[in-house]
This record gives structure tokens, C-alpha cells and sequence, in this order.
């Protein structure tokens, strides 16, 4: 008997295993592609100007967005609506005000003439707290849960810094307002 010693070809021993991993990396990430995209558009808050949101209102509607402005010294009211503690006072950017309600406490560094960023939504009412004289007075006024403060001089984008702020004073930009005794 004799016995054949010729070699044989070599098995390809991780040739599945190769094809299995790269079709699982493959599939990982698409996964990781589609959560990142999906929280990334599902997470977008839209940040309006107080000119901005009155000017967008009807297009919106009841949708939560992000509404700046500076507060106005003589309209800041702490007090209820209904049960809950509120601070109502009115911003304004650009000649427009918005009359605001902010449940909760305001953030540590409200306070009068320094820009607020606030998050919330449209309601089709006058703001209800005892004390509050609205200035925009327009029968709504913006519902907020969340204040932020502009705390100091590197909150401002300086990329078309100077032409923000000279549409601003070309469309009544300042901020001083009589307030009525």
C-alpha cells in the first residue's frame, strides 16, 4: 500500500469567520449612522429672535422653540398662575417685545437689560399673573420652562456681529422702553 504524499491545498480556516465579521461591523455601523441622525433631528430646538417669533407665529404654531431677547427692567413680575410660582416679564429684540411667563425659578443671573435665552411655546392668551402690565399686550404671550442667561462677552458670535446690530437699530433696536406708573 502505498500512500499518496503529494500536499493538499490549504482549508481556509477564517474565511467565514472574515465575511461574518465585516458584514457585522457593517451592520453596527449603520446602526450607530441612523441613532446618531435620528437624535440629531429628532433634538433640534429653534432659535428665534423675539422679532423672529412674532413675525413666525402662525407658521409655529404650537411647536416648542428657542426665543431670545433682553428683558425689560420695568415689566419683571414674580408671582403665580394658578398655583405655580412665575416670573412674567417682557422681552424685546429688535423694536418687538413678547410678553413672557416663566415657571420655576429664573436662572441665578436674571436680570433687566441682560439677553435671556428661553425655552418653550406660543400661548393664545394674555399672561394671567396679578401685577404683570404686558408691553406687547398682543393677547399671547411665550410659556417657558427654561431660562439661560448671557453671562459674559464670549456668548457673542462676532461672525456678522456688526451688521446684526446695525439691522437691529435700523429696525428700532433699543431697549429702552417707558414703563407706565
Amino acid at each position: 500500500m502505498t500512500t499518496d504524499l503529494t500536499p493538499l491545498p490549504p482549508r481556509p480556516r477564517y474565511a467565514r469567520r472574515t465575511a461574518g465579521l465585516a458584514v457585522t461591523v457593517a451592520l453596527v455601523a449603520t446602526a450607530a449612522v441612523a441613532v446618531l441622525v435620528v437624535n440629531l433631528v429628532g433634538g433640534t430646538l429653534y432659535f428665534y429672535n423675539a422679532d423672529e417669533a412674532v413675525e413666525e407665529r402662525a407658521s409655529i404654531g404650537d411647536r416648542r422653540f428657542t426665543l431670545q431677547g433682553t428683558p425689560i427692567g420695568c415689566s419683571i413680575v414674580e408671582g403665580l398662575s394658578g398655583n405655580e410660582s412665575v416670573v412674567a416679564f417682557s422681552v424685546m429684540f429688535a423694536g418687538t417685545a413678547v410678553d413672557v411667563v416663566h415657571f420655576g425659578d429664573p436662572a441665578e443671573l436674571f436680570q433687566a437689560d441682560v439677553s435671556v435665552v428661553l425655552d418653550g411655546g406660543w400661548v393664545e392668551q394674555s399672561p394671567q399673573v396679578a401685577g404683570f402690565a404686558p408691553l406687547a399686550n398682543d393677547g399671547w404671550h411665550f410659556a417657558s420652562d427654561r431660562m439661560r442667561v448671557k453671562h459674559d462677552n464670549d456668548y457673542i458670535n462676532r461672525e456678522g456681529y456688526d451688521e446684526r446690530l446695525a439691522r437691529s437699530a435700523e429696525a428700532g433696536g433699543s431697549t429702552e422702553v417707558v414703563c407706565e406708573a
